[in-house]
């Protein structure tokens, strides 16, 4: 999670078990939301590699298993107000580092800006410059 200028303010990996990938990215969503909202963020951008999750919020469908989530996102979300994109998966590689870490370590965990693991940190940095990355084979 990250303010204005590209600064980490948290981050945050969760093991959401035996599910779809979309059902894992929606979960995620909700999570930051939450998460957001706990930390008194008003505003929320978010971005997600997944243009079905975000098809599936904003103009609504998927299947009957996701539409729980879906309307506790659109409950939270004001898309008048707050705003949803998709992002290229080589721009989200810490939000794929951290779904990573959530699948290998299988619980929730929540890092402040100054515990963040230093690859973490470092593709926080890319980010924030906007430098080309090339993701490993």
């Amino acid at each position: 999670m990250e303010n204005g200028l590209y600064e980490c303010i948290r981050a945050f990996f969760s093991f959401y078990g035996d599910c779809t990938i979309l059902e894992a990215e929606l979960r995620a969503i909700l999570d930051g939301i939450i998460l957001a909202q706990r930390l008194g963020l008003s505003v929320l951008w978010v971005e997600s590699d997944s243009t079905l999750a975000i098809h599936c919020i904003t103009k609504g469908g998927g299947p009957w298993h996701i539409q729980a989530t879906l309307r506790h996102i659109r409950y939270l979300l004001a898309l008048d107000r707050d705003t949803i994109t998709h992002i290229f998966r080589e721009g989200n590689q810490v939000a794929d580092l951290l779904a990573s870490e959530g699948w290998d370590r299988r619980y929730y965990y929540e890092y402040n800006s100054q515990d963040l693991p230093r690859r973490h940190r470092s593709l926080v940095q890319i980010d924030r410059f906007g430098l080309p990355t090339v993701r490993g084979l």
